[in-house]
Order: C-alpha cells, then structure tokens, then sequence
C-alpha cells in the first residue's frame, strides 16, 4: 500500500498540505497498515507513531459521544431527557426547555454552530467560567426550533459536556480515562489540562500533564500570538483549560483505532461483560431520521451522497467524524474498513484549505487499493 500511497503524501507535503500526517487503515480486528509522513511543524522532527495530534472534533465522537453511549447503556441517562431534568428552570429559557439529549447528540437541537465566547471568558476568575459559559449557550437564540433542521453546533456537545460532569459527579477528562480509557489500556488518547489563569491570551498557560509527549504543531494563533504546540486550538475549549465536550482531545492513530475498534466490536456483539450495549451502539450510529435529509446520527456523522469526505467508495453503513485541526475517522461498518487520518493542516494557518481535495481523494485510493489486495 505505500507504493500507491506514497506519492500522494508527498505531493501533499511540497504544496503545504500539511506539515505531517499518521495513516491507519484497519479492520475491528486488527491493523492492515500505518504509516507517517512529514514532520510534526515546519522545521521540526519526524512525526511518528507516537506523535500526538490535536483531535479538535473528534472529541465530540470519541469522548463525549461515546461516554453518553456509556451513561445510556448503565440506564443513568435516556435520550430523551430534557434540559429541563439538568439545568435549573430559573436560568434555562423556556425555548430550549424541551431540547433532550437526542437532539444535542443530533445537532437537532436549534442551537447555532459556533460563539467566539472565548473574547469574554478568559476574563471571567477559572473557578467561574464553566457557569459563566454554560448561561452565555443558554442566553444564545435558536436559529430553529428543536428538532426541525440539522446545524453543526459546538454548543451542543459543550452542554452535552456539562451534563456528563453534572449527573457522573467528575470533570469530563477523568471521565473520559476511568470509564473509556484506562479499561483499555489506551495511554495515547488524553486531553491536556491547562492552566490558564491570565485574562492575556499571550501569556503562555501552564501545562499540568504533557509527560515527555511529541505533539504536531498547530497555528501560529493570532489570539494567542505563539504558535500552538500541545496547547489545545479551540479557543472556547483553551479558556475551558482545554477540557470540553466538543473539543480537547490529544492522541494518535492507534489510539483512535483502540477505541474505535472496541465500539465496533460492541456493535457486532462479539464482547461479552462489556459496559456498553450493542443495541445502544447500534442506536448511536444510526440516524434517527429525525430531519429529513440529514447525515448525522448520534455523536457521529454518515456519507453524504455528494462530494462526502470518505470519497466515493464508502457505503451508506458507514460512521465517522471530521476535526477542524485536519483529522478524521471513517468507519464502513459493511465492508469492515476503518480509516484514521491525523494530519496539522491548520499549521501554520487554519486559512489551508488543501486538505478538503485531499481527504476524499486519499479514501477513494485507500479503499481501491485494500479491496484489489482482497
């Protein structure tokens, strides 16, 4: 395979693409290939297989999504629970006292796509900003009721986020390694906890478990004026000291897949005494059919029928997610193919738009070349 993928990346490479990438391809039982390209920012160190990238929206999937699947499947949550059961009424506006999990899981919810809060927050004391932030979404108009149109909206899974701290009584990144994490042994998916206590962006936070960690470099932030190097690039997320339902998460392409993988195997009921139930899974990664049209299921996104990042070769029983910071996941759950692609392509500037050509072109060949080597 890097016979035929090699000279992709390369190309990739010499017109800034990306400064480096991490390729898996897999089946749930096992990796078929991995490979790395490039270096972790210009100037820099080959990235390797250990090199962390910055996941940006695969946390909403990978993190918050699947830890709902956890609360779901332990009867602690149910779908369609309102805001009304977690927030009190005196601070939750009538308008968005029936949106339920189902819909901020959905991007049903009417909530709009994204607010730079972050130009107020970070001069809110760190103790407060949580609660300042969580009455800021909810003062936010809907665009739509709930439940009649999809809209991409971060501010659906950072509620999502707080609910999970609320009602499993622990801040969302110890969540994420007691429940998901740790019992899989995966040690290369993590969020990055920060210090960030200046009202000055520019001033550099403290970084409470960054370890001996490579991370790929992000943007030469022009808020923060660095450039961003295990320091999480959502801005919202960064004054949330890098922990959110929405983004947050660190890790690798083996970590992705670990964790991936095991949802995948719950899903096909070949785990027994798993926390998780198969037919919650199965729930998750189906789309409900609540708005006509749309691609998203629950936390996870399915093959747009034109112009789909996964390309062409992808089947409608497909799951996966896109991050801003240039990663994604695609999983065909009928030809058994999981691809994890984890590139830097906001380095140096989020302005690189290469990756959108990229993406789908690199799907259609990964997957034309597996099915010709079967």
């Amino acid at each position: 395979m890097i016979a035929a993928l090699g000279p992709l990346f390369e190309t990739a490479l010499s017109v800034g693409t990306f400064s480096g990438a991490s390729l898996l391809v897999a089946s749930p039982e096992r990796v078929l290939f991995e490979h790395c390209w490039g270096l972790t920012r210009s100037g820099g160190v080959p990235v390797t297989a250990d090199t962390r990238f910055d996941l940006a929206s695969l946390t909403k999937p990978l993190a918050t999504a699947s830890l709902c699947m956890w609360a779901v499947s332990q009867g602690i949550l149910k779908l369609d629970a309102p805001l009304s059961r977690f927030f009190p009424m005196a601070i939750l506006p009538l308008e968005k006292q029936g949106i339920t999990l189902r819909h901020l899981l959905n991007h049903c919810s009417g909530l709009p796509p994204y607010e730079p809060f972050y130009l107020r927050l970070l001069e809110t004391p760190p103790a407060r900003r949580s609660q300042v932030l969580l009455s800021r979404i909810l003062e936010t108009p809907l665009t739509a009721p709930p439940g009649k149109i999809c809209q991409y909206s971060d501010l659906g899974f950072i509620l999502l986020g707080m609910i999970l701290e609320t009602v499993l009584e622990a801040p969302l990144d110890r969540l994420a390694g007691r429940l998901l994490f740790d019992p899989l042994g995966i040690d290369d998916l993590h969020f990055l906890r920060l210090d960030v206590p200046s009202a000055d962006p520019t001033v550099p936070p403290g970084r409470a478990s960054a370890g001996s960690f490579t991370f790929a470099a992000t943007e030469l932030c022009p808020w923060r004026n660095r450039l961003l190097d295990g320091e999480v690039h959502d801005e919202n997320a960064y004054c949330l000291s890098g922990v959110a339902g929405h983004a947050g998460l660190f890790g690798t392409a083996r970590g992705v897949f670990t964790l991936a993988a095991f949802l995948w195997k719950v899903y096909r009921c070949r785990l027994c005494g798993s926390p998780f139930s198969s037919r919650v899974v199965e729930i998750f990664w189906k789309k409900p059919g609540m708005v006509p049209g749309s691609t998203w299921a629950l936390g996870f996104d399915t093959p747009n029928c034109r112009d789909s990042s996964s390309g062409v070769h992808f089947s409608s029983g497909s799951v996966g997610h896109l991050g801003f910071t240039g990663t994604s996941l695609w999983m065909d759950l009928e030809r058994n193919v999981m691809i994890v692609l984890l590139t830097n392509r906001v380095h140096p500037t989020r302005s690189n738009e290469k990756l959108k050509a990229f993406r789908p072109r690199l799907h259609n060949l990964v997957m034309e070349t597996y099915h010709d080597r079967k």
